[in-house]
């Protein structure tokens, strides 16, 4: 029979329990390292995706909130430049005081048109300001920059237009026709400022169009594919 010493059990028990502690601990690393093992490391601030994809939260965020403002303001540029579409359709009308389902009333002998190309002067040119101001911002794609110059040429262009012609232009009492020459995408003459002005649409429908889809593009970047069965 083995004779234990006075307090020896006491030790047994103390050595059972590190013992014990030392098996889990031991076990918990060895688990924690053999699933480390099969992934990417995970940094503060980062997600893994189904399929082992390391996403940036903070990159994708920023990236997200650049691109939003971004094409916030390309469509607000978008509005101002339709917005001298719709003044054009005043050209030669005035307002009528009869509820006959028209808003405006045939005004076209007045030949008092000189304010509303001065008013799409004024619009293009805030535009070509608000273009300016994008060009420099550094969070977008090359790809954007260079729709943003093209639509600054564009802008350029009929501003320089009206200019040239500013003998027909620049005075109260233009008619009708020569208006429409100058702020009416519809009309086809090409000299006066309306082809400009017609390229410069097409031009911001196409940056909205493309500023949307970087967005669109930057919010899938969050996206986490279920993982397959």
């Amino acid at each position: 029979m083995v004779s234990l010493a006075k307090g020896s059990g006491k030790r047994v028990h103390v050595i059972m329990k590190i013992s014990i502690k030392t098996f889990c601990a031991t076990l918990f690393i060895s688990l924690f390292l053999s699933c480390n093992n099969g992934g990417p490391e995970i940094r503060e601030g980062q997600v893994a995706t189904a399929d082992g994809t390391v996403i940036d939260l903070k990159a994708v965020s920023k990236k997200i909130k650049d691109t939003s403002a971004f094409a916030s303001n390309v469509k607000e540029i978008h509005t101002l430049i339709k917005s001298v579409n719709e003044l054009a359709k005043a050209i030669g009308k005035k307002i009528q005081q009869s509820s006959s389902g028209s808003d405006l009333a045939d005004d076209s002998s007045n030949n008092k048109d000189g304010r509303l190309v001065s008013g799409a002067f004024k619009i293009i040119f805030t535009v070509k300001d608000k273009a300016t101001a994008l060009e420099g911002i550094s969070e977008v794609s090359s790809g954007l920059k260079m729709k943003i110059t093209d639509l600054i040429g564009k802008s350029t262009a009929f501003l320089v237009k009206l200019q040239e012609k500013h003998s027909e232009l620049g005075k109260t009492d233009v008619n009708g026709d020569v208006a429409k020459k100058a702020i009416d995408i519809a009309n086809g003459t090409v000299d006066h400022g309306a082809s400009e002005l017609k390229a410069l649409n097409t031009t911001v429908d196409e940056l909205l169009e493309a500023a949307n889809a970087e967005l669109e593009a930057s919010i899938a970047e969050l996206t986490i594919p279920a993982p397959s069965n």
